[in-house]
């Protein structure tokens, strides 16, 4: 029988005010975060414990004193850390007990021979209501990196850095140089602890060893013997904690005793260990993000505020401050000042100003690395009639003939939204996602239908330097939201013949202008994104960028839908915290499953050239590129090298069709003149023929001169949907009945 959430909470206090708790804690935080960074992508995530779960267990730890006394034995500290792991996997299973008993009711509606529905409201009755988003919200990935917390820092508070000064003598350089020595601080004691698999050392016995134990042991003594075996690899990689073996005036205990001290003092730091940095601002800092034991009593867990997260130095004696987890104070220092001075009521109209000009700062400053000053456009006003202001766009970004409208939004989620209140969640929604996609709805339209006047912060009026087909409509939010692109599936309210948006954060923002330079890359994903927000399913937009850079995000064959695993995600893990630590050289690139991925020199040069030809619809003509599977963009740009080399040495034309019916296909020609007419007649005409010949919708037609250095000197491109046409066939038949049939090129992965 599942236990409610309640009764597994009060089994995990008790777990935690047994005495030496707190000496398993610390094992746990050492297994669970201090990790091979070379090997990050291959942890079984599910096993181990997050950020948001121990936060929770030390919330409760700090509802007392402290218990530092020792444990009764060290298979005692191992029990307790065990049984941890077993009462968090079962907390897991209570926050889904409402949803099982959906499942089941919707199993026998469907025996019963009734056919389920995917309306919105279905959804947000068997996802959303009865607390349905508690167990996405509490166990998505972090959101954000620790070291983004403090990048971000300066541009979310340059505003506010004279309050911050004069009411909390909060520094935000003194607060970066002081969480970024704690960090080092951390990370030398933990250098005494063995970087090793443990599980490697002390493999599981397996049934075979059983077997042969069997012969000897009874099965009480081979499970003792397991057991011991277990508490064994547990300590293993802590033997630089203990004495040294051949120190003589240790007894047994008293080398139990030492290790424990050693154990605790790698999460222990002092203001004395901050001497070089200013004593006014380590004072004010730990006066700031400091919590007394015996605080936090009305914490009931997620969804409640924890003290922990706004003050995560837990102050000890002696001037000592425990440090669970490091990545708690960059956060607090990221999200604690809007709240300290979200209680000045004086202060709040200038807060709520400073909040909607930052967010549009940072995502204009990352936006415009990708698009370029002249295609990226701030705090853009629409007006249907002149003085007449229909809306804004807080950033627009233009790529041919395609846009891309971002509306930025500061909105929290609230603490009564996480524990599960329906009505409270919806409320954020509307305020972080929903206002957020209408507005970019009436922007569309206006750029769509050419109806309106567009002017830019400076109030200059400004006209789209061409025709623009499809506009995109991203939502920025300049907060850590849980679960965004879960919620933005389940909870979003859009007409059918509506597109959807793609809802991400600022921290996810960094990541997708640091994978995706190119602007043409940056959009293709933003489109695969939208087009297939019903196909794949996932937490967060790390999950989703990382099974981009891997697979492409590309319809699976014999799959209705996808769900994507967390572990996409630690690919990003693997590659990106290494480079932002400056890791990266210190590691092997062979580990690393995302170096060099989709990468082809031939294709990039092919895709570069076609770029420079400027044609009008040169988006449509690179998505189409794009979306070929890595073997078949090697193949194409494989044969059109060979084609054009023997062109070359034999002084003669050469061609290839490549089609993948109904959507698109390729020709190409390599002409043995220097003829520029007669290179673009060859070309139209044959992407003609072949286009009509393989029923295609979408045709490119590249071609080159057999003595050119470049794969392409012309290309012509025909989008026109196919038809059936009588005259062309009359006049072209004799033609198309010789070509041979179009080989077939695979499109996606």
């Amino acid at each position: 029988m599942i236990r409610n959430t309640e009764q597994v909470i009060a089994d995990l206090k008790i777990l935690i005010s047994t005495k030496g708790y707190i000496y398993s804690l610390c094992l746990i935080l050492i297994d669970d975060f201090h990790v091979d960074l070379n090997k990050i992508h291959q942890l079984d995530q599910k096993s181990l414990l997050s950020v948001k779960e121990c936060s929770l267990i030390i919330g409760f730890l700090i509802q007392k004193k402290i218990d530092f006394g020792l444990p009764e034995s060290p298979e005692k500290v191992v029990d307790l850390k065990d049984k941890t792991y077993e009462l968090m996997r079962e907390l897991q299973t209570s926050f889904l007990a409402p949803h099982a008993v959906k499942l089941q009711e919707l199993r026998k509606r469907q025996d019963n021979g009734e056919i389920l529905g995917n309306t919105r409201e279905e959804r947000l009755d068997f996802f959303v209501k009865d607390s349905g988003m508690v167990e996405p919200m509490f166990y998505a990935g972090d959101g954000v990196y620790d070291f983004q917390y403090l990048e971000f820092l300066e541009s979310k508070y340059k505003y506010d850095r004279d309050w911050l000064r004069e009411n909390r003598e909060f520094d935000i350089d003194s607060s970066r140089k002081i969480v970024a020595r704690i960090k080092e601080i951390r990370k030398r004691k933990i250098q005494d602890v063995a970087p090793i698999d443990v599980e490697e050392i002390f493999p599981a016995l397996s049934k075979k060893e059983r077997r042969k134990l069997k012969k000897e042991f009874s099965n009480r003594q081979i499970t003792e013997m397991e057991r011991q075996r277990h508490v064994a690899a547990t300590f293993f990689r802590y033997s630089l904690l203990f004495p040294d073996s051949e120190e003589t005036k240790f007894d047994l205990t008293e080398k139990w005793v030492k290790f424990y001290e050693n154990l605790l003092n790698i999460f222990i730091v002092t203001p004395t260990d901050l001497k070089d940095i200013d004593q006014d601002a380590v004072k004010a800092f730990f006066e700031n993000f400091s919590s007394v034991p015996g605080c936090n009593q009305n914490y009931e867990g997620f969804g409640y505020f924890n003290i922990l997260n706004s003050r995560p130095l837990v102050s000890l004696e002696d001037g000592r401050h425990f440090v669970g987890l490091n990545y708690l104070i960059p956060e607090a220092v990221y999200e604690s000042p809007f709240y300290w001075m979200l209680e000045d009521e004086n202060y709040r109209s200038i807060l709520a100003k400073n909040r909607g000009e930052v967010g549009e700062e940072i995502a204009y400053d990352f936006l415009v690395r990708v698009f370029g000053i002249d295609n990226t456009f701030r705090s853009v006003t629409i007006e249907a009639k002149k003085g007449q202001r229909t809306t804004d766009i807080d950033v627009l970004c233009l790529l041919g003939n395609k846009a891309l409208c971002v509306q930025v939004k500061s909105k929290k989620l609230t603490m009564t939204a996480k524990r599960g209140d329906f009505d409270q969640l919806m409320k954020d929604f509307t305020g972080a996602v929903q206002d957020a996609y209408h507005q970019g709805l009436i922007s569309r339209e206006a750029i769509l239908t050419s109806a309106a006047r567009f002017y830019d912060e400076k109030g200059n009026n400004f006209l789209l330097p061409r025709k623009v087909d499809d506009v995109y409509i991203m939502g920025l939010t300049t907060e850590n939201y849980p679960s965004l692109a879960h919620q933005v599936h389940m909870m979003l309210d859009k007409e059918d013949k509506d597109p959807y948006p793609l809802f991400v954060s600022v921290f996810d923002l960094e990541l997708l202008v640091h994978y995706l330079k190119d602007p043409f890359d940056f959009l293709y994903y933003v489109r695969q994104r939208i087009d297939l927000i019903e196909y794949f399913r996932g937490d967060e937009e790390l999950v989703y960028l990382g099974y981009h850079l891997d697979r492409k995000l590309w319809r699976l064959k014999d799959y209705d839908w996808v769900m994507l695993d967390t572990d996409f995600g630690a690919l990003i893990d693997r590659n990106y915290y290494p480079h932002k630590i400056g890791m990266s050289h210190l590691l092997p690139e062979s580990d690393d499953p995302l170096h060099h991925r989709w990468k082809d020199p031939k294709f990039d040069l092919l895709i570069k050239e076609i770029k420079l030809m400027k044609h009008p619809k040169i988006v449509d003509i690179v998505f189409h590129l794009l979306d070929l599977s890595g073997n078949s963009r090697h193949e194409i740009v494989e044969q059109m090298a060979m084609i054009k080399q023997v062109s070359q040495r034999d002084k003669v034309t050469k061609s290839l069709a490549i089609s993948s019916f109904p959507d698109f296909g390729l020709t190409y020609n390599v002409l043995n003149t220097k003829n520029n007419e007669d290179l673009e007649d060859s070309v139209i005409t044959y992407a003609m023929l072949r286009k009509y010949r393989s029923k295609c919708d979408s045709w490119l037609g590249l071609g080159s001169f057999s003595y050119s250095a470049n794969f392409v000197d012309f290309l012509v491109f025909n989008d026109e949907v196919w038809k059936a046409d009588a005259d062309f066939e009359n006049e072209y038949g004799e033609t198309l009945s010789k070509m041979q049939e179009t080989p077939v090129t695979s499109v996606g992965t």
